[in-house]
């Protein structure tokens, strides 16, 4: 199901052991930092004329762990990101951006603080999908329209460079755009996934150009592209008849003089193939009246 899927990503995962290690402390740690950047961000709010309408621009803070970490009662900078490392203990979990010096720790802590913030909304959706044995479509535009909320609610977390939404959302994308039955599907799914992507960093984008817009107002700005992604291809067997009877005709309407397309005896059992299918479809299509 979707929302097992949805609940074995690398970051659900990540997110869950997170908040197991509590008995070293290591999530209210966190939490407290993630306390601290909000108050930050409070006095970046964007200010407002009268009549003027209501927008949020990106808010990019020097020096955000130095800040955070003296917000939070830290001794220097360094435990807002280094003390963030798994242990042999297993007590404490690593940060989610991992080890990698190419991602910049003030850019990684950022992006925790979006996932931790935007999570309890992405509960929510799974909650709400499994009670209801919501679709895949319907998940995903549940999925938007709890992204434009909490954009429209965390304002200025949005914002915070690089403002747009959480990086849980590319891999709950994925799993969305994946869940097509064609196996040879991968290339097509993995463009789906990229543009849905796109479309939810657009959601949030509206929001933050308009912070009055409605959530569902939002997820309509890019409904139909959504739907669009995310129509149920047709039935396999149907596509491949189709497609074999359409190329059959188109060869057999340009066959040259000296070319044969089917020999006599294939073209009389083809035929009769075809004959028996029209009978069964006339059968289902009268049914369907």
């Amino acid at each position: 199901m979707i929302g097992q899927e949805l609940q074995e990503t690398r970051t659900a995962r990540w997110y869950q052991a997170v908040r197991c290690a509590h008995r070293t402390g290591a999530w209210s740690e966190r939490v407290r930092c993630y306390i601290a950047l909000s108050a930050i961000l409070a006095e970046q709010r964007a200010s407002q004329a009268p009549g003027e309408c209501r927008r949020q621009p990106p808010i990019q803070v020097p020096g955000i762990l130095t800040e955070v970490a003296r917000r939070a009662h830290f001794a220097s900078a360094e435990p807002v990101y280094k003390r963030w490392r798994a242990k042999p203990d297993g007590q404490h979990v690593g940060r989610w951006a991992g080890p990698s010096p190419a991602i910049k720790p003030g850019v990684a802590f950022v992006a925790e603080a979006k996932i931790v913030s935007f999570w309890p909304y992405r509960e929510g959706i799974l909650e709400v999908a499994d009670a209801f044995d919501m679709t895949r479509t319907e998940i995903a535009a549940s999925y938007l329209r709890a992204l434009a909320a909490w954009a429209s609610e965390d304002t200025l977390l949005a914002a915070c460079h690089p403002a747009g939404p959480p990086e849980c959302v590319t891999e709950d994308m994925e799993v969305l755009a994946g869940r097509f039955p064609r196996a040879a599907d991968s290339v097509s799914c993995s463009l789906r996934a990229r543009c849905l992507a796109k479309l939810a960093g657009d959601v949030v984008g509206r929001v933050l150009q308009d912070a009055s817009i409605t959530s569902l107002g939002a997820f309509n700005t890019v409904r139909d592209e959504v739907l669009g992604l995310l129509a149920e291809p047709s039935n396999p067997i149907t596509d491949q008849v189709a497609c074999s009877v359409a190329e059959l005709s188109d060869r057999l309407l340009h066959q040259g003089d000296d070319e044969a397309v089917l020999t006599a005896d294939q073209a009389d059992r083809m035929l009769t193939a075809l004959s028996e299918l029209s009978s069964l479809l006339a059968h289902v299509a009268a049914g369907t009246q």
